[in-house]
C-alpha cells in the first residue's frame, strides 16, 4: 500500500488542481492519486516520444581536428543546408581560394585552367543551399568579394610569369607602392640593382645573412641567372609588395572573421552543437 510521502502529484477538481492535502489519506485515495500520476507520466512520454524520434544529427571535423556535432529538427531543417552551413562557418579550410602553380605541370601557370578553377569555385559558392541565419548571405557576398579579387590578382600575376609583365599595371590598389619592381620587369630600370637592393632587405632579418645574402647572390654568371633574377623581383618583389593591398590580407579579413564569429554564435544556439572531448593531434 502507498503512503502519502510516495506521491507528489496533485489530485484534481473540476475547476483545477488543488494542493495535496496535509492531512493523512485513505489507501483507497492513494490508489487513485497513483494511478492519476501514473496515467500522466505515460501520457507524457507518448506526447514527448515522437519529438525525440523526430531529432536528427549532423557531424563535421572543424578546423582544430574536433568532431562536431549538432541535434536539429528535420521537419524544420533540411540536412543538406544545415551541413552546408555548418561547414562553411566552422570548416575555414573549405573557403581556401586557388593558387595558379596548382595547374603548373609545364613550370608556367595555366591561366585558362586557373580562371576555370575560379569560376567554378565561385559557382559553387554562389549556389550552396545554406540555413537563413542572420547575416550569412552577407557573410557569402564579402567571400565571393575576396575570392574574385584574389583570383583576378593571380590571373595576372600569372600572365606575367608568362612574359605579360604590363599584366601586372591592372592592379591598381598597389600601383603607388609596387610599381617599382614593375619597372625593373619591364626593363625601365635596372632590374639586377633593384635585385640587389630586394635580396639584401629580404636577408636582413635571416639568423645568417651574410650566408642568406651569398646564396642569392651565386646565381649571378650563371645560364640562367636572367630567369632567376626576374623570379626573385616579381615574387619577393611585386607579389610580397602587392599582397598587402588585397582584400583578403587587410582589414576586410577582420571583418569577415567577425562575421563568422556571430555566426557561430547563432548557429550554436539554434542548435545543440556538442565538440568531442579530445581532437585529434
Amino acid at each position: 500500500m502507498l503512503r502519502s510521502s510516495d506521491c507528489s502529484c496533485v489530485a484534481g477538481e473540476a475547476k483545477g488542481f488543488r494542493a495535496i492535502v496535509a492531512a493523512p489519506l485513505s489507501p483507497w485515495h492513494l490508489d487513485r492519486i497513483w494511478l492519476m500520476c501514473a496515467g500522466l507520466a505515460i501520457g507524457l512520454l507518448l506526447l514527448c516520444a515522437p519529438a525525440v524520434a523526430m531529432q536528427k544529427t549532423i557531424e563535421w571535423v572543424d578546423d582544430l581536428l574536433c568532431r562536431n556535432q549538432a541535434a536539429f529538427n528535420p521537419k524544420r531543417y533540411d540536412e543538406t543546408r544545415l551541413r552546408n552551413t555548418a561547414e562553411l562557418v566552422f570548416v575555414r579550410h573549405i573557403l581556401e581560394f586557388p593558387i595558379p602553380r596548382t595547374y603548373a605541370p609545364s613550370g608556367l601557370p595555366d591561366v585558362d585552367a586557373y580562371k576555370m578553377e575560379c569560376s567554378q569555385r565561385a559557382d559553387w559558392l554562389a549556389q550552396m543551399p545554406l540555413v537563413a541565419l542572420p547575416g550569412i548571405e552577407s557573410y557569402r557576398s564579402l567571400k565571393l568579394g575576396q575570392l574574385s579579387e584574389w583570383c583576378d590578382f593571380h590571373v595576372l600575376l600569372a600572365r606575367a610569369m608568362g612574359d605579360d609583365v604590363a599584366a601586372l599595371r591592372a592592379f591598381t590598389p598597389s600601383a603607388a607602392h609596387c610599381s617599382q619592381y614593375v619597372d625593373a620587369l619591364e626593363g625601365k630600370t635596372d632590374i639586377k640593382q633593384v635585385w640587389r637592393h630586394l635580396v639584401a632587405s629580404q636577408c636582413e632579418t635571416n639568423s645568417k645573412p651574410k650566408v642568406c645574402l651569398a646564396e642569392y647572390l651565386s646565381v649571378e654568371g650563371r645560364p640562367d641567372e636572367a630567369k632567376r633574377i626576374k623570379a626573385d623581383v616579381l615574387s619577393y618583389g611585386w607579389q610580397n609588395c602587392s599582397t598587402r593591398y588585397l582584400e583578403t590580407g587587410n582589414a576586410i579579413s577582420k571583418v569577415a572573421a567577425s562575421m563568422e564569429a556571430r555566426l557561430k554564435l547563432e548557429f550554436g544556439q539554434r542548435f545543440r552543437v556538442t565538440r568531442a572531448r579530445s581532437c585529434a593531434d
